[in-house]
């Protein structure tokens, strides 16, 4: 069920709703494309779905392009560049993987070891008894390295045990302790290594897992395998003092929030970036830039994962999708302010980075669309003016079913809507009884009985209807 589920985690692996057949990029002008990129952007930052957008296009010679809209700040008059640092999310995920290959090859690590090997005394990792047997095939009873790496563990996407004093940076203050008792008393729903199911804690985990196998940090060993040998000089867990002026403000839209520190589970999501540097990266794992990690950059882009329900293929953290020959290698990321995205075309030899301070999921169509045209962009809102009398008309609480509700409210002429787990997000006024939300492809429509009255509304996502009979 799809339910916004933007901020309040750090984004999963979201297909874009849009074809993703891996048709050729359609013949254009360097010109005419470069105008294209910057028009998709202004677009977006003039409409105000986030303060600043940029973007990153690698071409199979090995050029560079950069193209940007927007500022750090919404309220500030300093632009954004291609040396503008964000909270990148989720995409640290490939980052880890990396590292764990690199260890593997350096004989520190096998896939196949338990993840249990690797943690202090006293801490249990859940384990299953074996199942019932499947296809002659009996699953395994203990998570291993390569589990974590594909989201096979059937660890959850976050532990329960997580309740942040600021709700605004919720992983702040998640200590290895409260990682580490979740562990201990969790019993797994599933089989390990049968369906993929995402799992920022599983992500977290391994990062953690490289940390004592080192005995160094992430940030160190990130440094040190991944961005020094590479020069991505601007790429750390936590900017630097020294780059405080070029540091972007995270947004909700074009509202400042709080940016996320993520230090126990720092290998899931806890890398600030810029598109200069991930354009290097892209660059080095298409294998157009020399480096001696090459090798370990191709095994995380083998699919080892495939679904019966879903044209998603997993490697080592990335997915991978499309026809053999075709495909699209990509992963993308979100925190509470930013979002991003980093994907490339083998067969093409080119490869996109899409970067915003602001929870603006679009980012992942806008990269799709500039691998491959035939993906299509988010559609930009054409808003209308209604009297912000009736707001009052929409306000309550809608129940989706007996566990999950809608809330929905008004304040300062601006209508809110909250699922449970998630912060309140603006929704705007489309038409008659229509809204919709800005940062996820969303909308909602409210029906009126015969009395004119508000009794349900109707959530449009991911291309289902859902119906919500308002309870007051």
């Amino acid at each position: 069920m799809p339910l916004f589920a933007i901020a309040a985690v750090l984004v999963s692996l979201s297909t874009p709703q849009t074809d993703l057949r891996g048709v050729p990029v359609a013949e254009a002008s360097p010109q005419a494309a470069a105008a294209h990129a910057q028009t998709i952007i202004d677009d977006r930052v003039e409409a105000g779905l986030a303060p600043a957008i940029v973007v990153g296009i690698v071409r199979k010679d090995g050029t560079k392009e950069f193209y940007s809209a927007g500022r750090l700040n919404a309220d500030g008059t300093k632009e954004v560049d291609a040396n503008t640092i964000f909270e990148i999310g989720s995409i640290s995920k490939v980052f880890t993987t990396l590292l764990m290959v690199q260890m593997e090859e350096k004989g520190d690590l096998e896939f196949s070891d338990h993840a249990q090997s690797f943690l202090p005394a006293g801490v249990t990792m859940p384990i299953k008894d074996g199942g019932s047997p499947q296809s002659g095939e009996t699953p395994p009873t203990h998570i291993t390295l390569e589990h974590l790496a594909t989201h096979t563990s059937g660890l959850p996407r976050m532990p329960s045990n997580l309740r942040p004093k600021d709700p605004l940076n919720p992983y702040a203050d998640y200590t290895y302790q409260q990682m580490y008792d979740f562990l201990s008393s969790y019993e797994l729903q599933g089989e390990i290594g049968q369906e993929e199911v995402y799992s920022n804690l599983g992500m977290g985990l391994l990062g953690h897992i490289l940390e004592l196998q080192s005995g160094k940090s992430y940030q160190e060993l990130l440094i040190d395998q991944i961005c020094r040998p590479l020069g991505m000089n601007s790429t750390t867990t936590k900017p630097r003092p020294q780059d405080a002026a070029r540091v972007a403000g995270a947004h909700m839209e074009v509202t400042p929030v709080s940016a996320w520190d993520i230090p126990t589970l720092a290998g899931a999501g806890d890398i600030n970036s810029t598109v200069s540097d991930m354009l290097i990266f892209t660059a080095a794992n298409m294998g157009q830039i020399e480096t001696p990690m090459a090798g370990a950059m191709r095994r995380c882009h083998l699919p080892r994962v495939t679904s019966a329900n879903s044209p998603m293929k997993i490697g080592l953290g990335w997915s991978v999708l499309g026809q053999p020959g075709r495909e699209i290698i990509w992963h993308n990321g979100g925190t509470g302010g930013f979002a991003s995205f980093m994907g490339f075309r083998p067969d093409t030899g080119e490869g996109v980075i899409v970067l915003s301070n602001a929870s603006y999921r679009g980012v992942d169509r806008i990269g799709f669309h500039l691998l491959d045209d035939d993906h299509t962009l988010d559609k930009l809102l054409k808003l209308v003016t209604i009297d912000p009398r009736i707001l009052s008309d929409y306000v309550g609480s809608y129940s989706l079913n007996p566990d999950m509700q809608l809330t929905i409210k008004s304040e300062n002429d601006q209508l809110f809507v909250m699922v449970p787990g998630q912060p309140f997000f603006p929704v705007y006024p489309t038409g008659r009884d229509e809204f919709a939300l800005k940062v996820v492809d969303a909308q909602l429509s409210f029906v009126r009985n015969q009395e004119g009255k508000v009794d349900r509304l109707i959530l449009h996502q991911g291309g289902t209807d859902l119906d919500c009979l308002k309870m007051n």
